[in-house]
């Protein structure tokens, strides 16, 4: 069989809250997490496919690399759509076949205007892999390969492989991935999940996932470990059955991964599961809690945060030794004139040291999207949303008017990561995990996964670390960041990590709030729509690089 060289190329992030830019280079990593699709797609590639994997995010793609390649497999996310569209210019001029498929391409395909500039892509994988890339690899084999596939059946997840780890180099991140389901059973207006995946979850078999948790250890790599799923307690059965075989795994192996993913927030009401992911190892867990008020979420169909206590929710996960990072949203029709006020002080009340907030974002396909196209609500222009959680581009005009939804989004970030009010949440979440003194000979749980957590023996980087963590200290950030770790260190020494980790953390978060504290406002043209037109918030030019 003739020997294909395959060029699988992950686009760059902008920076983002998520991109922890200034964190991961205190750490001397490269990037966040590895491009879990495209190492899964590699694994699905037959055997003469000879697989190159380059990361933007982890060096600069060269002119070189693409011309001595047969064939270009990318992908991405909204918010991967500046970059992704330069790789498909460049491919495209040097005559390669381009092969694209992920979240990107499965929203833009289709839609009103040339997000995509599909005509310069040969061919579109829509949906999931396992469904259509085998049948595309069929056909290109026999030159009848088409320019869509685009079977929409829910895969079994059995098929698919274990990705291969041997195409990147682990200790490049601050963290390894895996995924063990995909699909919601929650249909949120705003959220494209249930749009790409359904509503009913589909999970890898418990046997199937530590088989590749064994694969990752197998490379040597140890530290943070993201499970990626949507919601990683859709299906509490098999994550039940699959966090049993874990937890004794991670006891065996002395915690070699500390875990976090997403969850639902009715993850506080089942005491077995909650128990479960903290004895694996679960640090903390992103949780969307969208609105503190009731009316918004019933809405926004988020019933699941509107029928419990969402405060008594966050504080038992936080006591079961797990962080809860929080994701907010600003700009729903029944946003009051108070919601600002209530939004910060929901997160102070409640110790969310990490706190995403973000404006409200008509996503393609999505229930939220279809309701604002009837409406007549939707702006169309060549700007789309980036899919950035932070971006300060509105594509639908809101009920509130654009000057107030903005000036009170920007106090809202501006507010949270005052170095001041952050600190205070990160003091209060860390007043809340479980006794952090070693007190007890018996390194129980909680004691186990933090005593992991404070050793630097295995970190790939600790020299930079420790040089980075002075010059945190020496920085006009420090004087606060010490005092913070010396008020933690009042829990117990075990807190160190998590504080130290969240000053990190604090840095990054406060320089991307200065970053959006500094936009301008510029009114739109909104042709055909009903006034006041959106508000765009433009980067000064010195923050656009």
């Amino acid at each position: 069989m003739k020997k294909t060289n395959a060029l699988m190329i992950q686009p760059k992030t902008p920076q983002t809250f998520w991109s922890h830019d200034i964190s991961l280079k205190a750490a001397g990593f490269k990037a966040v997490m590895p491009p879990l699709g495209l190492m899964t797609v590699a694994a699905m590639l037959p055997e003469n496919y000879d697989v190159t994997l380059i990361d933007m995010n982890v060096r600069d793609l060269d002119i070189r690399d693409i011309e001595q390649s047969d064939m270009v497999f990318l992908t991405g996310m909204w918010i991967h759509r500046e970059s992704f569209l330069k790789i498909v210019n460049m491919c495209h001029e040097l005559g390669k076949t381009i092969v694209a498929g992920g979240p990107l391409v499965q929203s833009a395909y289709g839609m009103p205007g040339n997000y995509l500039e599909a005509d310069k892509i040969d061919h579109l994988i829509l949906y999931e892999a396992e469904n259509n890339l085998p049948q595309f690899l069929w056909d290109y084999e026999l030159g009848i390969a088409k320019k869509v596939y685009d079977n929409k059946e829910k895969p079994a997840l059995e098929l698919t492989p274990s990705p291969r780890f041997d195409v990147i180099n682990p200790y490049d991140y601050a963290c390894m991935a895996l995924q063990f389901s995909r699909g919601c059973p929650f249909n949120c207006e705003f959220c494209d999940i249930v749009q790409m995946f359904g509503r009913v979850p589909r999970t890898k078999s418990p046997v199937q996932f530590m088989r590749e948790v064994e694969d990752m250890y197998a490379t040597g790599y140890r530290g943070r470990l993201f499970i990626v799923d949507d919601n990683f307690i859709a299906n509490r059965k098999a994550v039940k059955e699959m966090l049993k075989l874990l937890a004794d795994w991670q006891e065996e192996h002395d915690y070699p991964y500390l875990l976090f993913t997403e969850a639902s927030i009715d993850l506080a009401k089942d005491d077995e599961l909650l128990n479960l992911m903290k004895r694996s190892g679960f640090t903390s867990v992103f949780v969307g809690i969208e609105s503190p008020d009731n009316e918004t979420l019933r809405a926004a169909n988020k019933n699941q945060n509107a029928t419990c206590d969402m405060d008594k929710a966050i504080e038992k996960i936080q006591r079961a030794g797990i962080e809860v990072m929080g994701g907010f949203i600003l700009g729903f029709d029944t946003d009051t004139d108070d919601v600002f006020d209530r939004h910060l002080e929901f997160i102070k009340r409640n110790g969310i040291a990490q706190s995403m907030t973000g404006l409200l974002a008509a996503m393609p396909n999505t229930d939220l999207f279809k309701r604002l196209e009837r409406e007549g609500r939707i702006i169309e222009n060549d700007n789309p949303h980036s899919g950035d959680n932070v971006d300060t581009v509105l594509n639908f005009v809101p009920v509130m008017p654009a000057n107030k939804l903005f000036a009170g989004y920007k106090r809202v970030i501006a507010e949270t990561y005052a170095p001041k009010n952050y600190f205070a949440r990160a003091l209060k979440v860390i007043s809340r995990l479980p006794d952090l003194k070693m007190t007890d000979l018996y390194m129980a749980e909680p004691w186990k996964i933090k005593l992991a957590d404070s050793k630097l023996t295995n970190h790939p980087h600790k020299r930079k670390l420790m040089l980075e963590f002075v010059k945190l200290l020496f920085s006009p950030f420090g004087a606060q960041a010490l005092w913070f770790i010396i008020r933690a260190s009042r829990y117990g020494l075990l807190a160190l990590p998590t504080a130290i980790e969240l000053a990190f953390r604090g840095r990054h978060y406060v320089s991307v709030a200065g970053r959006i504290a500094k936009t301008q406002p510029q009114l739109a043209v909104c042709e055909n729509k009903r006034e006041p037109a959106p508000l765009l918030l433009k980067p000064l030019p010195s923050l656009a690089k």
